[in-house]
């Protein structure tokens, strides 16, 4: 792996870091089990009964900034790891804005990450159907 000199991050890191501490802050102070967010249900499992692909991501979120690693990974094992992402992504953006002198170079992804970001969607659609099976 090669190091470069790291510059200040592009407005696109700035607004997804942003956005993913925006993302784990709500869920840290907001309860989900409260009546005012359990009033909002899920339009596709209340038309067909099934969970649709981003089911448990919320409660993924609460579980994975409050530590509770097993029930973010049980709830949705993708909102686990979109959470971890998120946190790691901030913490990288905020270090290279104080000035980190030097990162790892990072290839730009292409279509096999693509391809497999759809395998993960699927992937955990299916955990979530089997996890959900009557």
């Amino acid at each position: 792996m090669s190091f470069v000199r790291a510059g200040p991050p592009s407005v696109h890191a700035l607004g997804l870091a942003g956005t993913g501490a925006l993302l784990l802050l709500a869920a840290a102070a907001l309860p989900v089990d409260t009546p005012l967010l359990a009033l909002f249900a899920c339009p596709f499992r209340a038309a067909t009964s099934l969970p649709c692909f981003g089911c448990g991501l919320t409660h993924a979120f609460q579980f994975a900034i409050r530590g509770q690693l097993a029930s973010a990974v049980s709830s949705s094992p993708l909102g686990a790891l979109l959470a971890g992402a998120a946190a790691v992504h901030a913490l990288w953006t905020a270090l290279r804005l104080a000035g980190l002198p030097y990162a790892p170079r990072i290839a730009p992804p292409g279509a096999s990450w693509r391809w497999a970001c759809a395998l993960a969607v699927v992937a955990n659609w299916i955990y979530l159907l089997l996890r959900n099976a009557p």
